[in-house]
């Protein structure tokens, strides 16, 4: 399902050239950020993939599975808020 899809990702990636992906889960990360992505050890954590910043953070189902993921992944949207606040203020000078 994974391979069939990413064809399809990988030109709308093309398309719209964002600066920023949030990977929702693990499977997410493994396909956009690196197969070896632990999501438990490296969600909220930036990384550099061509050319762009990625984040993963606990899949939705996850976090209705197991509350006690939730304030982790509040404060990993505090940090996307921050950078998308700070991407924002940056480009909107140029």
């Amino acid at each position: 399902e994974q391979d069939a899809c990413r064809g399809g990702l990988d030109e709308q990636l093309g398309i719209i050239d964002p600066k920023i992906i949030i990977c929702l889960g693990r499977i997410a990360a493994t396909s956009i950020i690196s197969p070896e992505f632990k999501i438990t050890r490296e969600h909220g954590q930036w990384f550099e993939v061509n050319g762009r910043m990625c984040m993963a953070i606990y899949h939705p189902a996850a976090l209705l599975r197991d509350e006690s993921k939730r304030p982790e992944t509040f404060a990993d949207l505090r940090e996307i808020r921050r950078a998308l606040r700070d991407y924002t203020y940056v480009y909107r000078k140029d």
